[in-house]
């Protein structure tokens, strides 16, 4: 087998919508063009290098010919056949989902896998990579390519033949409960990591569905008509739909259409973004197929160009052969939704060299390992660093007191939901920096708070009806009367079913918990006044608590341990982040605020660790001396922290989405916006969706999109621009320079954001292109960014077309969206409007 290296750390910039060195593919040639390889060049770091498969596909003309030959010998119901889930029941041992193999035409089954994040669905012996959050902060889109590799290759080893992912949905809503599974909130990113994401997957001979086909951006209303997005044709082209044309250049077998209802129409049945724009617009070739459940109809699906229905065959499996014989659907259609499955069936090789792994198989291996903990250490983000606490010497002396439940006790690797991937083992936080510290110092654990394994029931003198009185349905009602002063924390476990259980304290909900793996026990905090009354509603029978007291009694343990200590660790986790449900609050869970702020009173040398997948607020922000964002990192979790903490990699992480200092500072602050009110979810804010809104209205968030900090400096000279004709449509050329300016190796993202002529009504700055860059002390390099067609496009929704407008144009380049991170600006004119199009 032909090896060739993929290398992450190389300056990959993005040039026209595609990676430099990455030939665009147009529908239907051949298989997927070649990555990146090489040794990259003067002031690359090393990085991380991973295998590509030599899998070959077939070529895309041999596939249709083949494809169209099967369907020659068809009846109507075997080509329903190819169009319907089988039912999760009986799927394939471990799948998760597949289509019926049909013998007699030999046929095979095309077995179906979440993957998101890697192998899912709770099988085991596959590798738990980083959350794909933290694959985007990297910012690189060759770290991309091998994540996918990990998760292809994995899936075809298991007897895969199609996986559920990249989930390429824009996080509009920051406490939405599937941030952690996206790849944020900018477009330009997403259809970058994504695109090169689908690569990876597929060069290993496994289908990438991309989802979800489009506008789904909560959980709260999901799958119902009350989660209509009523989003104007502006925002639906340059936010939501904007990264599906890099995503399609990368030809990705099918694509899962949403639980969204968009505009009245469900997603599913939506024949103007299927049929119009998918299909149309973009040429996409692949076959689209339904999230589970998601499929509302037989003629309004199929008319408007949904193939498949999964994880069973109610829409379209018996109805749609009745659909058929009584004229309501043309057998044209189904021809042509057969014709699609079928191509990519043989273009993927299913007839010849089918996957012959089994769901039981160990796949992962020391390879896959290897990359999931290079891009754990280079997502890994620094958001402060005062006084240049970070880097820790890596001796332990004086003492490391390790803080927090996520450190030990409860480490959290990973979101919940259909994204969540099985490790045989997780390497937590504390162990990892007791790898590197090893007998040179001291360090201590503490957890600071009570694991929910140490909660106890309500006592039967606290709340009427007693818990043991109760059933612990999610409909029972009972009153608290509260022992003494102070906060409390509740939990309950549910059992996993994706249906949330919600716990309110006088009507205000406090716990919505999902029942999704791997987290089934749910925590929420609050403040009571003793003998006071208080009205519970949700599962009461199950609920178990601890006190003030006791929660007081595990911060003042940890206080003492970093009061013995030089420094304090604390590391502190959101494992409530998970698919069915949205978070009720962007504060971290349990009392962990109040654990942060009392151990930084006990040592000015706190360092705070966040494992989470999306932002949260940090009350304790002035009050520590450093803060890392390691995300979700995955299995090798402690590992790659640990690399990080005491210098052996430096933090190149940027922030894929907005950090808002409160939920009530962002985008979509207001009810109608979100959950929505009376059915109708008003995408009010039109284009100005995370960086965008804070530009557009002078609000000044926790941390800016794009933000990072390293352990070393960067400085950026002046941008240059030049503006040349191509054949009537212009290009624009944008360098700078940049410049390792501190003391030690590390790897900046230059970015450039564009800001158009005001007759466009877009924000100030938007993304358009970005590139890793790598450097040792005192080095320059020029990043060169080229721009034309849609980078330079705003939607006219009058012409319903994309259009360059005549007029000035400013360009900037830095470090992150922040104004204060980028270079002076640099203002050039077009001269005349263009109309460009998508694909």
């Amino acid at each position: 087998m032909g090896l060739m290296e993929w290398r992450i750390g190389l300056a990959v910039a993005i040039v026209a919508g595609a990676l430099v060195g990455v030939l665009p593919q147009a529908r239907g040639v051949g298989a997927a063009a070649a990555l990146p390889s090489g040794a990259g060049g003067p002031g690359d770091e090393g990085g991380t290098r991973c295998t590509a498969s030599s899998f070959s596909l077939e070529p895309m003309a041999r596939a249709q010919s083949q494809a169209r030959n099967m369907l020659g010998r068809m009846t109507l119901e075997q080509e329903v056949t190819l169009m319907d889930g089988v039912g999760q029941d009986t799927a394939p041992s471990g799948t998760i989902g597949a289509t019926a193999a049909i013998p007699s035409l030999g046929i095979p089954a095309i077995n179906q896998q979440d993957g998101p994040g890697g192998v899912g669905d709770g099988v085991t012996g596959v590798t738990q990579l980083p959350a794909p959050e933290a694959l985007a902060a990297t910012f690189d889109p060759v770290a991309a390519a091998c994540y996918g590799q990990v998760i292809g290759t994995e899936a075809r080893g298991k007897g895969i033949n199609l996986v559920y992912g990249p989930t390429v949905n824009i996080v509009r809503v920051p406490q939405w409960g599937r941030a952690f599974e996206s790849l944020g909130e900018d477009p330009t990113l997403t259809g970058a990591v994504a695109s090169a994401e689908v690569d990876g997957i597929q060069r290993s001979g496994t289908m990438a569905q991309v989802k979800h086909f489009a506008v789904y951006n909560q959980e709260t209303y999901r799958n119902s008509p009350a989660d209509d997005a009523i989003v104007g044709a502006k925002a639906l082209q340059e936010i939501y739909l904007r990264a599906w044309d890099e995503i399609v250049q990368a030809d990705p077998s099918s694509v899962m259409c949403s639980y969204s209802t968009i505009n009245g129409t469900d997603a599913c049945q939506d024949k103007t973004l299927i049929g119009g724009y998918l299909d149309t617009t973009l040429h996409f070739g692949g076959f689209v197929g339904s999230d589970y459940e998601a499929t509302h109809s037989t003629v309004a699906a199929v008319d408007a160009g949904l193939d498949q229905e999964q994880p069973l065959s109610t829409q379209l499996g018996p109805a749609l052969v009745a659909a058929v014989r009584n004229g309501q659907v043309s057998r044209s259609i189904v021809d042509d939704a057969a014709l699609r499955i079928l191509t990519e069936m043989y273009r993927f090789r299913l007839f010849t060299d089918d996957t012959t792994g089994s769901i039981d198989d160990d796949v992962t291996t020391t390879a896959d390992t290897r990359v999931s903990n290079e891009i754990a250490e280079e997502g890994t983000t620094l958001l402060k660093n005062a006084g240049h606490t970070l880097p820790l010497d890596g001796t332990g002396q004086g003492g490391i007191a390790v803080i927090g439940p996520a450190a030990q006790a409860a480490p959290t690797s990973v979101g919940g939901g259909s994204a969540t991937v099985t490790a045989a083992d997780v390497v937590s936080p504390l162990a990892g920096i007791r790898d590197v510290v090893g007998g040179r110092g001291s360090v201590s654990y503490t957890a600071g708070l009570p694991a929910p394994s140490a909660f106890t029931a309500v006592p039967s003198a606290d709340m009427i009806p007693s818990p043991s009185a109760a059933c612990g349905t999610s409909s029972e009602t009972a009153t608290l009367t509260a022992p003494e002063t102070g906060t409390y924390e509740f939990a309950y476990t549910e059992a996993d079913d994706y249906l949330p259980v919600t716990l309110s304290i006088n009507g205000k909900e406090l716990v919505g918990n999902p029942g999704t793996p791997p987290y089934s026990t749910y925590t929420g905090t609050v403040h009571l006044t003793a003998g006071r009354s208080y009205a519970l509603s949700g599962p009461v029978g199950k609920l178990t608590w601890v006190t003030p007291s006791q929660i007081t009694q595990s911060i003042g343990e940890a206080v003492a341990a970093a009061r013995s200590a030089s420094t304090a660790i604390v590391v502190v986790g959101d494992d409530q982040e998970s698919e069915a449900v949205d978070r009720i609050t962007l504060a971290l869970p349990s009392d962990q605020d109040a654990l942060v702020r009392a151990v930084a009173g006990a040592n000015k040398h706190t360092i705070v660790v966040l494992d989470a997948g999306g932002p949260v607020t940090m009350p304790w922000l002035n009050e520590v001396s450093s803060v890392l964002d390691a995300w979700y990192p995955g299995q090798t979790d402690g590992t790659a922290l640990a690399a990080v903490l005491f210098g052996r990699i430096d933090p190149s992480g940027h922030l894929p989405m907005t950090f808002p200092t409160a939920m009530a500072h962002d985008p979509v602050s207001t009810p109608a916006q979100f959950p929505g009110v009376d059915g109708d979810v008003r995408y009010s804010e039109g284009v100005d969706v995370g960086y965008r809104w804070y530009e557009a209205t002078g609000t000044k968030p926790l941390f800016p999109f794009g933000y990072g900090l390293s352990y070393t400096t960067f400085g950026y000279s002046a941008p240059h621009v030049r503006v040349a004709d191509d054949d009537g449509r212009p290009v624009v050329t944008a360098t700078v320079r940049v410049t390792d300016t501190g003391p030690r190796s590390g790897a900046d993202v230059a970015q450039l954001y564009l800001g158009q002529p005001a007759p466009t009504a877009n924000p100030p700055r938007q993304l358009e292109a970005f590139q890793r860059v790598s450097l040792r002390p005192g080095q320059s390099r020029t990043v060169t960014f080229v721009l034309r067609g849609l980078q330079l496009a705003y939607y006219d929704t009058g012409a319903r077309s994309w259009r360059i407008a005549d007029g000035r144009y400013r360009i900037w380049m830095g470090d992150s969206s922040a104004l204060a991170n980028l270079a002076a600006r640099v203002t050039f004119g077009i001269a005349r409007a263009v109309t460009v199009s998508a694909a």
